[in-house]
């Protein structure tokens, strides 16, 4: 593993979509950039013909961590197992590495993972560990008549309403409308939000580069729900949304997230990750914390995608020790607290 050249990096994207798991835009270049704006250092490498993005930070007292998100782009055991030994060989090595590829869960076994030296990490990070995607390549009427017939009336009902549903440039006022709804999303659900200055880079950036657009959903000329799709090569994914719940019977969301699917179609999308449902075990569940998402995802697929999920390689056991002992908790803490901001 080597890192890429200036070249490379000019033309990340393509190589990133070359990878044999189809890409990944957490992998993207204006990921990377993104994240290097809010406490970590991008960096870029070439394992063979697999482009990697990773993500590094140092720990005060430990050294320096790698996170590789939605990666390493392989697909299969041999793929992790050429990384981990790469990761092994480096001049200068992390104190450990965490990943999360996109590779089906049952198609490794934890023990064959644990062989690499890799270990279940404490937690996953992204939430599309188990998730429901949209295949975009059957036509549009052949898409509807996939969802559930619910979803089907809503999606229709918002047109027939007359709510309007378009992709918007990711303007100043966009960003602060888009916030706006996002705020009032995560107050309803009691989650953290990250700050506004994260996603206007967030949104700008992937804008900017080709990789995210912004959509609406207004009704008498008013918007009430919003969201951001991100897309790299053929897949996309439902990165952020947020809605006000004034006329909510007019079905603006559904409206929306078709909308969306519409456009990623006519732009090559093949694929639509909804970004995160319970797992399929759970996925009737009325008391899980994903249970109101779930409904709604799940009225346009209803098969749930599971995969792996996050691992921690560690390349010094000693202080990775400390790290799980006491360094994560700290670290984790420290940005919550002091900075108002998360970690990963």
């Amino acid at each position: 593993m080597r890192p890429a050249t200036a070249e490379e990096i000019a033309q990340w994207d393509q190589l990133v979509v070359a990878n044999s798991d189809g890409g990944n835009v957490l992998q993207a270049k204006a990921f990377g950039e993104t994240k290097s704006r809010h406490g970590w250092e991008a960096k870029y490498f070439i394992m063979g013909d697999v482009a990697i993005l990773v993500l590094a930070r140092r720990v005060p007292l430990l050294g320096e961590l790698w996170y590789v998100t939605k990666g390493p782009g392989v697909r299969d055991l041999a793929g992790l197992k050429q990384f981990a030994e790469a990761c092994q060989q480096l001049p200068h090595k992390p104190f450990m590495v965490k990943i999360d590829p996109e590779i089906p869960a049952g198609s490794i076994k934890p023990s064959q993972l644990e062989k690499l030296g890799c270990v279940p990490a404490p937690r996953n990070i992204q939430y599309n560990v188990t998730t429901a995607i949209i295949d975009l390549k059957p036509s549009e009427d052949d898409i509807l008549a996939s969802f559930k017939q619910k979803t089907r009336y809503n999606v229709r009902l918002a047109a027939k309403k007359g709510v309007t549903c378009e992709a918007v440039p990711t303007d100043q006022a966009a960003i602060d409308t888009m916030y706006n709804l996002t705020i009032a999303m995560t107050k309803r659900a009691n989650v953290y939000l990250r700050s506004k200055q994260y996603f206007s880079d967030f949104w700008r950036l992937h804008s900017e580069q080709g990789t995210g657009q912004m959509f609406f959903a207004r009704y008498e000329g008013k918007v009430l729900a919003g969201i951001f799709v991100t897309h790299l090569g053929a897949k996309a994914l439902y990165k952020d949304g947020g809605s006000i719940r004034e006329h909510s019977d007019v079905q603006a969301m559904a409206g929306l997230q078709w909308e969306a699917m519409r456009w990623l179609k006519a732009h090559g999308v093949t694929e639509y990750d909804l970004h995160g449902t319970p797992p399929a075990n759970k996925i009737d569940d009325p008391n899980h914390p994903l249970a109101g998402l779930a409904r709604f995802k799940t009225g346009f697929q209803q098969h749930i995608t599971e995969y792996i999920g996050t691992y921690d390689l560690p390349l010094d056991k000693d202080i990775y020790d400390h790290w799980c002992r006491f360094g994560e908790r700290a670290a984790v803490t420290y940005e919550f607290r002091v900075k108002r901001q998360l970690f990963y």
